[in-house]
């Protein structure tokens, strides 16, 4: 049912509403703290407030960040004296101008009010409660997004802090790599932020988190491209099971790219080469790669790999790193050797899918030797092995194996998964 108050009623309605129940001014923010996860494309942003409030309910536009899922926020009091009674959002943002819709054909515009007590509250030639059960449809000349409301409880009127936090979807950041190739292995390191989103973070304390967090979601392709200079990132802190960068404070800018200088070392490198194999019988290739230790964490990321040349820098590929402790080895992908064949062979496959005797068979058909690095993809563990693994872990086992010139070497080993 709509309940509809003449003019002059509906004025002392509104008055008594506005001065007694929903009220309190635009929420100041005090300062930005966004964690950006290199393993999904969310930031998870709190953002500390201070509100000036009247005694008893208040309703407080939360202004910068409009469609959010409120079911992702979270809203908290600093100080005592405040409480929290809700969350709410929407596209019609209270004072402007909207028509109501009804299912029984009638249309009503006005002013919105926002929502009292479950029912929509709108003052047109009189002041309407409209319950919305009862809504087809609402239109707004408001070009702007949604807008959320904080609904508070103040005990008696004054400034208070409240906290509130929510998920940003879209924005991540990576780690990004050249490596030059000469005498030694040059290595630069990079931090990428990308922001495809329409909302911007100014002066924010950004923190930059490695660690695998699965929600499912991808990044969109940026739209523009900004170098950012004069940030040094922090060494990482190991919290949980995640390493934390500390970027500092920053503008992370709307629909932008932003890259931070990380790391740049230096370091003598050997060549090894890479067979891979996995539990089922193959013929594949071994591919060059080069390795070198490094006296930095460095997070995941993507490496374009550079010869140096007399004539200048040529581009020889791209590949990744995984996440590298300090005093770590990092192995890098080169480009595959034709002069190398590695063969897998499952002698044995248990019918329940739990155990396996596996044999790899590795060649060198080149005039030098080669020290090759083979890793088996499997679960579980090796409880048999004709050749000493060098690393096992839940994933894979590797072995080390020198190969003289024309030279070929078996290894035969067993698991249980």
């Amino acid at each position: 049912m709509v309940r509809k108050f003449f003019p002059l009623i509906a004025l002392f309605v509104v008055i008594v509403l506005v001065s007694l129940s929903f009220q309190g001014k635009r929420a100041s923010t005090d300062d930005v703290m966004i964690a950006l996860y290199n393993s999904a494309g969310i930031g998870m942003v709190e953002r500390t407030m201070e509100v000036e409030l009247r005694e008893g309910i208040n309703e407080i536009p939360l202004e910068g960040i409009g469609g959010i899922d409120l079911a992702k926020m979270s809203l908290r009091p600093l100080d005592d004296g405040v409480s929290v009674l809700g969350l709410s959002g929407g596209e019609r943002s209270m004072g402007n101008d909207v028509e109501v819709g009804l299912k029984s054909g009638e249309k009503i515009s006005g002013k919105y009010l926002g929502i009292r007590d479950g029912k929509l509250a709108v003052e047109g030639d009189g002041y309407y409660m409209i319950n919305l059960g009862e809504v087809a449809y609402i239109k707004t000349k408001h070009a702007g997004g949604s807008r959320i409301y904080a609904v508070l409880r103040a005990e008696k009127a004054g400034k208070y802090r409240v906290s509130v936090s929510y998920r940003v979807s879209g924005i991540r950041w990576e780690g990004r790599y050249r490596l030059y190739l000469n005498e030694t292995a040059e290595l630069r390191g990079y931090v990428v932020i990308r922001n495809p989103t329409w909302v911007e973070f100014s002066g924010a304390n950004v923190l930059l988190v490695a660690g695998d967090v699965n929600l499912g979601q991808r990044a969109p392709t940026p739209v523009s491209y900004e170098k950012a200079d004069g940030v040094a990132v922090s060494s990482p802190e190991k919290v949980e099971a995640f390493y934390l960068y500390r970027l500092g404070i920053v503008v992370v800018k709307a629909g932008s790219t932003m890259v931070y200088p990380y790391v740049t070392l230096e370091a003598p490198f050997e060549r090894e080469y890479l067979y891979e194999s996995w539990a089922y019988s193959r013929e594949g290739p071994v591919y060059e790669s080069i390795s070198f230790k490094t006296d930095r964490v460095l997070p995941a990321g993507t490496v374009e790999v550079y010869r140096k040349t007399n004539e200048g820098v040529l581009l020889i590929g791209e590949t990744g790193i995984d996440h590298t402790p300090k005093d770590g080895v990092v192995r890098i992908g080169i480009g595959r050797d034709y002069d190398v064949r590695g063969t897998t062979t499952v002698l044995e496959k248990s019918n329940d899918g739990e155990h396996y005797r596996i044999r790899i068979t590795l060649q060198n058909f080149r005039n030098e030797t080669k020290r090759i690095i083979v890793r088996h993809h499997k679960w579980g563990k090796v409880t048999y092995s004709s050749v000493q693994p060098v690393d096992e872990t839940a994933d894979y086992v590797e072995f080390m194996v020198t190969l003289r010139p024309g030279e070929k070497e078996e290894i035969t080993f067993e698991y249980e998964c």
